[in-house]
């Protein structure tokens, strides 16, 4: 399956993209605010035949996204969908990757799949606190801070708040 969104196409993880998730996932700036990954590329591997198995049962979706040049920049997974509370999160760009443009399509594209796609009502993440520009960033989505701890915020957000505030997301980014 591939999701297509103003100019950026979304596609499912294989074990072929284990070296590029675990580049990106064990970068040092990347690495700050995200839970660690084994730098280890056949333990990715095997993580992603476990996540098919998953994706496959439809409780779990992991994607890689590519932009209009063809290039993989950036990853994004939809979990806990058999919960009825779908969760967004491991959303990671390359680091040298510099057209923040398409790193916010890539959150758009997922935020507007789990709620218009698949019909969700509602979905959740958290954020780590320290990452002050993504905390910022949600909260132009205005969701509900449900909880805070030491080290992160937990999010809900409505679908009918997030198709209420898209319009204005796209004309403050221009895409």
């Amino acid at each position: 399956m591939v999701i297509e969104y103003k100019g950026i196409k979304l596609r499912f993880v294989e074990t072929d993209d284990a070296a590029f998730i675990v580049s990106i996932r064990n970068n040092e700036k990347k690495s700050r605010f995200i839970s660690k990954t084994s730098p280890d590329v056949n333990a990715q591997k095997e993580w992603i035949l476990s996540y098919k198995e998953r994706e496959q049962q439809k409780k779990e979706f992991y994607f890689i996204a590519f932009d209009e040049n063809n290039e993989e920049y950036a990853t994004y997974r939809v979990y806990k969908i058999d919960s009825g509370l779908p969760e967004i999160g491991s959303w990671v760009s390359k680091p040298e990757y510099s057209n923040i443009k398409n790193s916010i399509k890539v959150d758009i594209a997922v935020k507007n799949y789990v709620l218009n796609e698949l019909g969700f009502d509602t979905l959740q993440f958290e954020v780590r606190k320290q990452n002050t520009s993504v905390n910022s960033y949600h909260k132009l989505f205005q969701p509900e801070l449900i909880r805070s701890d030491d080290e992160n915020n937990y999010y809900l957000l409505k679908k009918d708040t997030f198709n209420t505030i898209l319009p204005n997301i796209l004309k403050k980014f221009k895409i």
